[in-house]
């Protein structure tokens, strides 16, 4: 058997840099050298270093454990760890390892000191980096290119722009980078059009722009939401070959499309990309999701596993947030099982919308065992939770969490208090409301926004407090919107408070004269009590202004594919089946003694055509749907994009009775869980 140390004398000179790819490859080397007796070596060492250190997907804690272990690094190796530190998540470790340098006595050098400067750029440390600026004047290296660019860079990032105007004026051999540092640094600290001016200087003095001027301008463009000028980059950068093996700047491309709201443009640009990576399908899947197309994101998202492209945490957190959007449990639970499986960084950011996943698809026992298992929560994981206990009606038990991430000390933010009184107002909590509301003010000084006052004015709607709402809503310091009078109009309708009703559809046709949710609500007000004159009236008046109803959709997911539903539909391909279904289900909850709800229905019709109409309602399909696809005794889970109302409330309550099946509802509002007959929110929602 050949020995170690002979061995690894006849490997390629570069077998060190070419094997070092990954974690595990870098390990496997590393024992390698331990056997050999190399990995003292510098030269050996370094090559480790340089992959564990500066590669994205390396490990600089490894690095760190390496670097201690060496005899007397060279200032390459410096260099290597203060490069890897200035670009990692605490560059203040990079100012360290340079502090550490110095006083080993080893030596710096033209490549130490852009690396540092890095550091500062990130830190915002302008004081810092005039200090390492007189450092660079004292090693003479006040003229390198490099260097001063680096200096530019980090002026220029910190806002000291004189000073970065100063630098570059002064530096004769100003080349393209300095030019991009410049526009980079503008575009950094949001002064986008001087970025442009800056980069219409550069082409008049025929200093050629590169891939990486195009990168920043085509940033700016998408913070803007500039699509004009993005699209003039995108022409440009394909007339200049910019785009030729660029994934970069093709990714920024697609970024600003997205974020410009021209999705035809971004799909096209996509599936003209010959080669995409993980950056390229987030930025898609992101867009979409955006956008609101939440089920064409999930689509994406499966043709990218399909594509075998490695999901990360950033791709995984905005799937997340889009199954919480359509509650699709099921690929909810999929993106968790990815998450064990691709052993992918669970940090706060994604454990929190993992938790906010779970609570939103109606699982929240799930969302508690993930909550109480995270090592690490913050403010946003508290609210996602108490959030998640006050859509599901558990207004008791979301105060006391409260009352847990207080003795925890996490401090309160404004989003906190909205959760709170919301979970209050759906578990009819006043007392314990008021309270929370005064708390706000006095104790934590969180100024009320209109979401707060709205969630006062719904708690006191809820508990049929009408005058009481009515008079907080009179007293408000800021003038109250329509969302709130329109809570008052709901509570009136209720109670018969016709004539407090109609003084408060004045208000909220009078905020928002073309918002369709407010022509219906009155005219079902008027409906309700058989005017059925007046209700015609506000209905013509709708057709008038050109206004027309927001259509109700419900979704289903099953066996990870999300079903739409919108009243009336018969687009499915299983129509036939589903309303054979609806059919059943109506004839059967008839049978028990169920009585439709007609009031809802607008028009002055027979009673029997209410009816017809009723049972069209999109969650009514979507429960036939979920009746005949799943097997008996699972639950069904539905989502819908408006309040559900009050015969199809009763209607659910029924089917769960008569058919043995829990149903699982979330409306616009919140949920209900429907059991043998009996709602969770006990028919106050």
């Amino acid at each position: 058997m050949i020995p170690s140390s002979l061995w690894i004398k006849y490997l390629p000179k570069d077998w060190l840099a070419k094997h070092c790819t990954s974690i595990p490859k870098c390990k496997q080397a590393h024992a390698v050298l331990l056997r050999a007796a190399f990995f003292h070596h510098n030269h050996f060492a370094s090559k480790l270093l340089s992959f564990l250190a500066v590669s994205p997907s390396g490990d600089l804690n490894y690095a760190r454990k390496i670097f201690s272990q060496l005899d007397s690094p060279d200032v390459f190796i410096w260099n290597t760890m203060i490069r890897g530190h200035a670009r990692g998540p605490n560059p203040s470790d990079a100012l360290s390892f340079f502090d550490l340098m110095v006083h080993s006595g080893v030596g710096t050098d033209h490549h130490t000191y852009p690396f540092v400067l890095t550091a500062c750029a990130r830190l915002q440390a302008p004081r810092l980096g005039m200090r390492f600026h007189g450092e660079t004047v004292k090693a003479g290296l006040e003229s390198d290119v490099f260097v001063l660019n680096s200096l530019i860079q980090t002026y220029a990032n910190c806002r000291c722009f004189d000073a970065a105007h100063k630098l570059f004026d002064g530096n004769p051999s100003r080349d393209v980078v300095s030019w991009n540092v410049m526009i980079r640094g503008y575009v950094h600290g949001g002064f986008f059009q001087q970025a442009f001016d800056w980069f219409e200087e550069m082409k008049a003095k025929n200093v050629g722009p590169d891939a990486v001027t195009v990168i920043s301008l085509v940033s700016a463009c998408s913070r803007l939401g500039d699509l004009e000028r993005g699209r003039s980059l995108h022409s440009y950068s394909s007339e200049l070959g910019f785009l030729t093996n660029n994934l970069k700047l093709s990714n920024a491309i697609l970024d600003m499309y997205c974020k410009c709201g021209d999705l035809v443009s971004a799909w096209k640009f996509f599936n003209d990309m010959d080669d995409g990576d993980s950056v390229t399908w987030t930025t898609m899947i992101s867009g979409l999701a955006n956008s609101g197309s939440f089920q064409e994101a999930l689509e994406l998202f499966g043709l990218m596993q399909r594509e075998r492209v490695w999901p990360d945490e950033v791709v995984l957190v905005i799937v997340l947030l889009v199954c919480a959007q359509l509650g699709a449990l099921d690929q909810g639970k999929y993106v968790h099982l990815l998450i064990n499986r691709y052993k992918v960084k669970r940090d706060v950011v994604l454990e929190t919308a993992l938790a906010d996943m779970y609570a939103k698809c109606g699982a929240l026992d799930f969302a508690l065992q993930v909550f109480e298992k995270m090592k690490e929560r913050n403010v946003f994981t508290w609210n996602a939770m108490i959030g998640g206990l006050a859509m599901h009606g558990h207004g008791e038990r979301a105060l006391e969490l409260f009352e847990r991430m207080l003795n925890e000390r996490i401090v309160p933010d404004d989003v906190t208090f909205i959760g709170l009184l919301s979970a209050c107002s759906h578990a009819c909590l006043v007392n314990e409301g008021i309270k929370l509301f005064r708390m706000m003010q006095d104790v934590y000084q969180i100024q009320p926004r209109m979401e707060h006052y709205g969630c006062m004015v719904d708690l006191f709607c809820r508990a049929r407090l009408v005058q009481d709402a009515l008079a907080f809503i009179e007293s408000m310091p800021i003038r109250p919107n329509a969302v709130l009078w329109a809570s008052l109009i709901g509570a009136c309708r209720a109670l018969g408070e016709i004539e407090l009703a109609e003084k408060a559809s004045k208000h909220v046709i009078e905020l928002e004269p073309d918002s369709c949710g407010r022509y219906v609500m009155l005219s079902n007000l008027y409906a309700g009590i058989r005017r059925w004159d007046d209700a015609l009236e506000v209905r013509n008046l709708m057709r008038a202004k050109g206004i027309e109803k927001a259509p109700g959709a419900s979704w289903i997911e099953l066996n990870g594919t999300v079903h739409q539903f919108v009243a009336g539909d018969r687009s499915h391909l299983q129509t036939n089946e589903i309303y054979m279904m609806v059919e059943e289900m109506c004839q059967r909850v008839r049978s028990a003694g169920h009585v439709s709800g007609t009031m809802e229905v607008l028009f002055d019709i027979e009673e029997e055509e209410k009816e017809h109409s009723l049972f069209l309602h999109s969650e009514k399909l979507a429960v036939a749907f979920g009746l005949i696809s799943t097997t008996q005794g699972s639950p069904i889970r539905i989502t819908k994009n408006l309040r559900v109302c009050t015969d199809c409330h009763s209607f659910l309550k029924a089917v769960s009775e008569v058919f043995g099946r829990e149903i699982v509802a979330r409306d616009r509002n919140r949920f209900h869980h429907f059991r043998e007959g009996i709602c969770s929110c006990k028919d106050f929602w």
